[in-house]
């Protein structure tokens, strides 16, 4: 009986390292999706899409969020999309910080276009676990 229960632990750990996600970090179990907070753009904002006369660009948005995770956030993805699916910036930032369970993304953008415009950002983790936001849209005027 007690060669069965060591069997059935080892087959227990065996199935934890596998299926889970342990991080080189601290030897922790991380199957936690990170957490995305976004900052800017506010819901549904508008923006200016051309001054004309001296300032011919537009109004910049600021594309900013903050991925939290439990072990240590690896990076930040902001990718923005015009007419439902035409991508206009997809960019992935590192975290090179000390700062392991928090991470800010920030870039300013200026459109090229009126229309709607959709950014959505994705954190990883360092075990590859990802967040998704919901979709955030602004418009240029």
């Amino acid at each position: 009986m007690n060669s069965e229960k060591a069997f059935l632990c080892l087959w227990l750990f065996i199935g934890l390292s596998c299926f889970g996600c342990i991080t080189e970090e601290d030897g922790k179990l991380d199957n936690n999706n990170p957490v995305i907070a976004i900052i800017s753009p506010a819901i549904d904002q508008t923006y200016v899409a051309e001054w004309g006369g001296a300032w011919p660009e537009g109004e910049p948005v600021l594309l900013e969020a903050k991925g939290i995770e439990d072990v240590k956030v690896k990076s930040i993805q902001v990718t923005v999309s015009i007419n439902i699916g035409d991508i206009v910036l997809n960019k992935v930032l590192e975290n090179l910080s000390d700062n392991k369970l928090e991470f800010t993304f920030s870039e300013s953008f200026t459109a090229e276009e009126t229309g709607v415009y959709t950014v959505l950002f994705t954190v990883i983790d360092s075990s590859g676990n990802v967040g998704t936001s919901t979709a955030r849209t602004f418009t240029y005027l």
